[in-house]
């Protein structure tokens, strides 16, 4: 019975690290959300960020006109909204709710989708209350921030903006995928990259006869790619979906 005490005293503070939502940020030191932008996700690659507030505990307000000293009782997160389908979030507090003074957070998870691609505007939406200092009244107010969050392709798949766009067909494709060449050289190659930055080189097939380019693709899995040219220093690539 002893060993399975001291068994238990030893897993309960891995147990609790382990049901630990969040962690505030140690460098937040002044009242109101942290960060203001956060990290941008991508596209195929698991999210988790920290969103950290800090309660303040004296402030003062503007009330029918006039500034008035408060101290803060509390504060409650009433949501987080408007942040990409399929996402959700977690406060370190169940309530929600934090006294004033106190730091608190909430972390923002989810499997980032093509979908998804997109820059959001994440509104976090608070409910206050106040004492007023030195006499017995007391009110509330509802504010709310925002936080900049982008979602975007992995950096192996990210467009280059100085590339042109390569004329193919047909897209989505299952076997054979076409590109049309204007002028064609041995010299050119070509990549194709999947959203998670992986790289294929297939084997181009020159119909001198059209000007196009075709590449076998049957054993290609299903998702979306970048195809790539290179040729003396000129760069063109376009999106496919590969069904």
């Amino acid at each position: 019975m002893k060993k399975l005490y001291m068994l238990l005293i030893m897993l309960l503070p891995a147990f609790a690290a382990f049901a630990q939502v969040c962690v505030p940020d140690p460098t937040l030191n002044k009242p109101g959300i942290k960060p203001t932008v956060l990290p941008n996700g991508q596209v195929g690659v698991a999210y988790s960020q920290v969103i950290s507030l800090l309660v303040p505990l004296d402030t003062f307000v503007f009330y029918n006109g006039n500034k008035v000293d408060v101290r803060v009782d509390s504060s409650t997160v009433i949501y987080l909204s408007s942040f990409p389908p399929g996402f959700s979030y977690q406060t370190d507090k169940p309530s929600k709710t934090w006294n004033g003074g106190q730091k608190g957070c909430a972390r923002l998870f989810g499997l980032p989708t093509a979908a998804n691609r997109n820059s959001y505007k994440i509104w976090v939406k608070t409910h206050t209350f106040f004492k007023i200092v030195g006499l017995s009244g007391s009110f509330d107010q509802v504010d709310s921030s925002a936080i900049d969050f982008v979602i975007d392709w992995k950096t192996g798949i990210n467009e280059t903006g100085k590339a042109s766009p390569l004329k193919m067909y047909p897209n989505p494709v299952s076997n054979l995928l076409t590109v049309e060449v204007e002028n064609y050289s041995e010299a050119t190659t070509y990549k194709i990259v999947d959203i998670m930055g992986k790289e294929f080189t297939p084997e181009p097939i020159y119909s001198p006869n059209t000007g196009e380019v075709k590449f076998n693709l049957s054993l290609l899995p299903a998702g979306i790619y970048i195809i790539k040219s290179a040729s003396e220093g000129r760069v063109a690539q376009s999106r496919f979906i590969k069904e």
